[in-house]
């Protein structure tokens, strides 16, 4: 029934021609209780840039500090991931809050609001899949960098030793580290954020039956 109560406002505001400001009742079952999904997300937008702040900020210091300076680059590369990361979870967390507001358009605004959202998400995807294959490659080539004569056999032999099997044996570890790194993030981010913005669309999808 609440749902047939809904979908007449949605009807009264396409009538105006989308001039005036939606119901207050639609965003409030969206986005106004702490339950909503909107609500939700927010939470954890600001959670996961809280533990790349201070997991990352951690590392960074670590090797700020440790083995006399030597690797430095490396303090450099998690300040740098965690920087351009925090910036994301801004432009998410803002526009999660934009979807809150009770003086925008719904139909037109709400949409285009949960599509954006849904880029950003999959972009998340994308870039936390293989931003960790390439920091794996980039440490290698600053082990090599460090340590031309290698140290760590068999994972990092001398450069004249490196083989065919050496290569594929990397290759193998990369795509596995890789594999395992979509599958964790598309679980973890379907939990943080896959199933709310499901959850909007089914009922934006149900309103304009």
């Amino acid at each position: 029934m609440e749902l047939d109560a809904l979908k007449e406002i949605w009807q009264e505001a396409d009538k105006k021609n989308e001039s005036a400001p939606p119901n207050n009742e639609i965003m409030e079952m969206l986005n106004k209780s702490p339950k909503s999904p909107v609500a939700k997300m927010m939470r954890n937008v600001l959670i996961e840039m809280t533990l790349i702040i201070v997991l990352f900020g951690g590392v960074a210091l670590f090797y700020f500090i440790a083995f006399d300076k030597r690797f430095i680059s490396i303090a450099w590369v998690y300040i740098i991931t965690a920087s351009v990361y925090t910036f994301y979870y801004f432009l998410k967390w803002r526009l999660l809050r934009s979807m809150q507001c009770v003086a925008c358009q719904v139909k037109g605004n709400l949409q285009r609001q949960v599509n954006k959202l849904t880029r950003y998400v999959r972009f998340y995807l994308i870039s936390g899949t293989f931003v960790v294959p390439v920091v794996f490659i980039f440490l290698g080539f600053l082990f090599y960098f460090k340590f031309p004569e290698g140290a760590l056999k068999p994972i990092f032999p001398p450069v004249k030793e490196l083989t065919i099997h050496t290569w594929a044996k990397w290759l193998i570890f990369l795509t596995g580290i890789t594999l395992f790194a979509w599958w964790g993030n598309r679980y973890f981010i379907n939990k943080l954020y896959g199933q709310h913005i499901l959850r909007i669309k089914q009922l934006l999808s149900q309103m304009e039956e």
